[in-house]
């Protein structure tokens, strides 16, 4: 899985967000808020590929437990492919 390059993270006013830009603006209005910890798959997404890869990485990141780990990067992962925020390889 990759991000997909039609959604842009910001930084605007503390808060972190995911903007549609180019074709997907014209699908998706709006922006998505995100906290820590899906920003921080946003940004591992390209790199892992997988939800158990970025479950090992928020492990070593946010010392969490495994199973915490894991539920946040499958529940992440699917609505952010669900939103098409997320494109599947």
């Amino acid at each position: 899985m990759r991000v997909n390059k039609d959604f842009v993270k910001r930084n605007i006013a503390g808060e972190t967000i995911l903007v549609a830009v180019g074709e997907a603006s014209q699908l998706f209005n709006g922006m998505i808020s995100l906290n820590s910890v899906a920003s921080f798959i946003w940004d591992n997404v390209d790199e892992c590929q997988t939800a158990d890869r970025l479950a090992q990485k928020i492990m070593e990141t946010f010392e969490v437990d495994e199973e915490t780990a894991m539920t946040d990067a499958k529940g992440f992962t699917d609505e952010f492919i669900k939103l098409g925020l997320i494109i599947e390889n």
